[in-house]
């Protein structure tokens, strides 16, 4: 099997992912939506916990083609077809965060 373009993964067996936390937020159309890119350099991945549970619903990208080490972008509050619309769209041809995700962007805390 061969590496991904990007991967994207998604938090689904804990709070960020629950309808527990966000009952707004169709869980199962958002993973729908983003398996779609599957294929074509994209790999979708559901995890446990990417343990960044204050900014949920939690998407993490790891692109593989910007060098040697792959980059991630962590996206915290996608919630909603705009939010979800707009990761699949990006990941699906790459390149920089579009303006649309900016506000979703954050840093990755340090875990010890």
């Amino acid at each position: 099997m061969t590496r991904p373009d990007r991967d994207v993964m998604v938090c689904r067996d804990c709070c960020c992912g629950s309808t527990s936390k966000h009952p707004a937020t169709d869980h199962d159309a958002q993973r729908t939506s983003l398996e779609a890119t599957a294929g074509g350099g994209v790999r979708v991945r559901v995890v446990e916990c990417l343990d960044e549970c204050d900014r949920s619903n939690v998407v993490l990208v790891r692109d593989f083609t910007l060098g040697r080490r792959p980059v991630d972008t962590w996206l915290g509050d996608v919630h909603g077809d705009d939010a979800t619309r707009a990761v699949v769209d990006w990941v699906a041809v790459g390149g920089p965060v579009p303006d649309d995700l900016a506000g979703h962007v954050f840093p990755r805390r340090r875990v010890r």
